[in-house]
């Protein structure tokens, strides 16, 4: 190749990208031509709606109350891959086997120093908070589980843990 095929390639390539950018900046001038900022033209008055609407908290016992254990052994399929609920037989995660009422990292089990310090019992409560999200109530916790948003799935799972022992 000699060096007039090759000021005709960069010629021909620098032209290209001269048309280009005058193509984005003649687009730039027709899809925005006053520029990026404006201020507000005109305000839309919305009627007072009155005071925000009052949230109800509905206490954990009385939501435990209408569980179903049935729906808690479906909601408890998240938690098969790493907990049992046979007797004495633990996976990644400790044997769910009368978890409730249970003493909290006291079981035959390596636990993660943050819930083996806990020191409490794992009451219907407990285990509400702690299947919120598992991190918050234990922080540290090797337990990766993200948590059950519904409070309704924590109820069903919780009424199903109860049915165990």
């Amino acid at each position: 190749m000699n060096t007039m095929e090759i000021t005709k390639v960069v010629g021909g390539l620098s032209g290209a990208l001269l048309v280009l950018l005058l193509l984005k900046m003649g687009a730039g001038m027709y899809y925005f031509p006053h520029g990026g900022h404006h201020e507000q033209g005109y305000t839309i008055a919305v009627a007072d709606e009155g005071p925000a609407e009052e949230v109800v908290v509905v206490p954990f016992a009385e939501v435990l109350a209408t569980a179903d254990a049935g729906a808690g052994a479906r909601v408890f399929n998240k938690c098969k891959a790493c907990h049992s609920v046979d007797a004495g037989v633990n996976k990644v995660g400790p044997s769910l086997f009368g978890v409730v009422d249970r003493a909290q990292g006291g079981e035959a089990f390596g636990y993660s120093d943050t819930v083996a310090g806990l020191g409490g019992t794992w009451t219907v409560e407990a285990l509400n908070e702690f299947l919120t999200k598992p991190s918050d109530y234990a922080p540290g916790t090797s337990m990766s589980f993200a948590g059950l948003s519904k409070e309704k799935d924590r109820a069903n799972i919780v009424a199903y843990l109860s049915s165990l022992n």
